[in-house]
C-alpha cells in the first residue's frame, strides 16, 4: 500500500484516475493521504474508523485488519475522487470465523447493498457506481448483520452495465421482465429490483410472504436477495401519496399500516430503515427521497417499470414518478439512462392470452398481442420494442412465477391469478423506451 501526506494543497496537482482520501492518525499535514488505486490496495485500518476495533492477524494483509460489529456505529469509511461518474467493482477482502454473514454498503451517504461475507476468508466483490468529484464509500453493521472483520480493499472501473427493475408489487418484477432479467445476468451484468409496495393489501401479514416469494423468484433467475431494495409502503396507496396536495401528509394503507417494513427473518429490511436508521411514513415526500435515493445511488443504466397506460394506479403512478426523477436526475445532474415501460394490466381483462397446452401436455409459447387494441392509449404498438425468449427462458420464467405461491393459491381474494400469471410466459417481452 502507498501512501504520502501532502502539505500545502501539493497533492491536488496530482493527475488520478482514482484517489481516496482518508484520515489517518499519526499523518503529519492538514490533508489527508491520498492513495493512487492503480498502485495497490486499501488497508481497512489505515481507513477513517468508528466505534470498531483494530485487530492483529497474521493472516489478513500488513498482519491487520478492522472488525466491524454490533457496537452502534461501528463502520470504515474512505473517500474518492474521480474525474467522472462511473462503475467500480469494488474487491473486499475479509475474515469471518462465523457464519455467512453480510455488512451494509454505502455510497456518498446512502445505503447500497448488504455485501454477503462467506464463513472463512477471502475476497468478495460489489460493483458500484461512484459520481464525478469526492465522494466516500462506507461499511457500516446494520440490522441482521454479523461482525466481520474488514481487511483491505481495491478498487476497478467495472465493464459492468446495471439494470434496475421497479415493481410496484411483488411478482411484477417476473411477469414483465423475467426474460430481460435472464438475459442481463447470463451477460455478466448486474439487476437490481425495486419493490415498491409490499403487496399487502388483502393481509397486514402478507407482506413478508411476498417479499420472499420474490426473493425465491429472483434466485431462480440468478438475482441475489443483496440486490433488492424493500421500500415496504402500503399496497393501493401510490396514487394518494403523488395526489396529495400535502406531501407530508401520512396516510394509513388499507392493510392498517402507516410505516415503512420488510421482512427482517430474510434480512430484508426497509431501504428507509437501513438507510437513516428509523422506518419512513407512507407519505409522499418519504416515498419519493427513497425513490430518489436509490435511483442517484446506483445510477442504473437502463430502468425497467410497468405502464402509465395501467389502469391499475399502483402501476401507473409508479411510472408516472420514476419518469419524473429520472427527468430530475437528468436536468439537475446529467445522469443518462434508458426507461423501459411495459404492460401488466391491458385493456381487456382477456389480456394477456391465455397459455394453451398442445396434446403432449407442452405448453404453446406465443407472442404477446397488443394490450391496447382499442387503439384509446398513446402507446403505439407498432414503435414497441420486443426481446425474444428461448425456450429455456420461457421456462425458468415459469419456474420463477412457481414461487408466488400466494398470488397462485392464495384462496377465494385470488381467484384466476394463476391463470392470469402463468399466461405471461409468452416468447416475447415488449417495453415502449424513453432514452435521457
Amino acid at each position: 500500500m502507498m501512501s504520502t501526506c501532502f502539505r500545502d494543497n501539493r497533492w491536488k496537482a496530482l493527475v488520478l484516475s482514482i484517489a481516496l482520501i482518508l484520515p489517518v492518525a499519526g499523518c503529519a499535514g492538514k490533508n489527508a493521504p491520498v492513495f493512487d488505486i492503480s498502485s495497490g490496495t486499501i488497508e481497512a485500518e489505515a481507513c477513517l474508523i468508528k466505534s470498531s476495533k483494530r485487530i492483529n492477524n497474521k493472516e489478513l494483509s500488513g498482519g491487520k485488519g478492522v472488525e466491524i460489529s454490533s457496537k452502534e456505529g461501528s463502520m470504515v469509511s474512505f473517500a474518492y475522487d474521480i474525474s467522472s461518474d462511473a462503475h467500480y467493482d469494488i474487491s473486499i477482502s475479509y475474515g469471518n470465523q462465523g457464519e455467512e454473514g453480510t455488512l451494509g454498503l454505502f455510497v456518498d451517504g446512502h445505503f447500497y447493498a448488504k455485501v454477503s461475507f462467506p464463513k472463512g476468508s477471502g475476497t468478495v466483490t460489489e460493483t458500484v457506481t461512484l459520481k464525478e468529484g469526492a465522494g466516500n464509500i462506507s461499511f457500516r453493521h446494520l440490522p441482521g448483520d454479523s461482525d466481520i472483520t474488514l481487511d483491505c480493499f481495491k478498487l476497478d472501473k467495472s465493464s459492468k452495465k446495471i439494470s434496475m427493475v421497479v415493481a410496484p408489487h411483488e411478482d411484477d418484477e417476473i411477469l414483465a421482465f423475467a426474460g430481460s432479467i435472464q438475459k442481463t445476468v447470463a451477460n455478466g451484468d448486474i439487476v437490481k429490483v425495486v419493490l415498491l409496495t409490499n403487496g399487502d393489501y388483502f393481509d397486514k401479514d402478507l407482506g413478508p410472504v411476498r417479499i420472499r416469494e420474490t426473493m425465491n423468484a429472483l434466485e431462480v433467475l440468478g438475482v441475489d436477495k443483496s440486490n433488492i431494495y424493500v421500500m415496504g409502503y402500503g399496497d393501493i396507496i401510490i396514487q394518494s401519496l403523488y395526489e396529495c396536495s400535502d406531501p407530508g401528509i401520512v396516510f394509513d394503507a388499507p392493510s392498517g399500516y402507516d410505516s415503512t417494513y420488510g421482512d427482517p427473518e430474510s434480512n430484508l429490511y426497509d431501504y428507509h430503515t437501513l438507510d437513516t436508521g428509523a422506518s419512513a411514513k407512507y407519505c409522499y415526500t418519504d416515498f419519493r427521497s427513497d425513490l430518489y435515493n436509490i435511483i442517484d445511488t446506483v445510477r442504473p443504466d437502463t430502468v425497467y417499470t410497468t405502464s402509465e397506460a395501467e389502469w391499475h394506479p399502483d402501476h401507473k403512478f409508479g411510472f408516472i414518478i420514476v419518469k419524473e426523477i429520472i427527468e430530475s436526475l437528468n436536468k439537475d445532474k446529467g445522469y443518462h439512462t434508458t426507461l423501459c415501460e411495459s404492460v401488466i394490466h391491458g385493456e381487456e381483462l382477456t389480456w394477456p392470452d391465455k397459455l394453451e397446452q398442445d396434446d403432449n401436455g407442452n405448453i404453446k409459447i406465443v407472442e404477446f398481442t397488443n394490450p391496447f387494441p382499442s387503439g384509446g392509449v398513446d402507446r403505439d404498438w407498432d414503435k414497441v420494442t420486443k426481446i425474444t425468449l428461448t425456450d429455456e427462458e420461457v421456462l425458468m420464467k415459469q419456474k420463477a412465477i412457481d414461487k408466488f405461491d400466494t398470488q397462485n393459491n392464495g384462496g377465494a381474494n385470488f381467484d384466476g391469478n394463476s391463470e392470469f400469471n402463468y399466461a405471461f410466459c409468452k416468447r416475447d417481452e415488449f417495453y415502449w423506451v424513453y432514452v435521457y
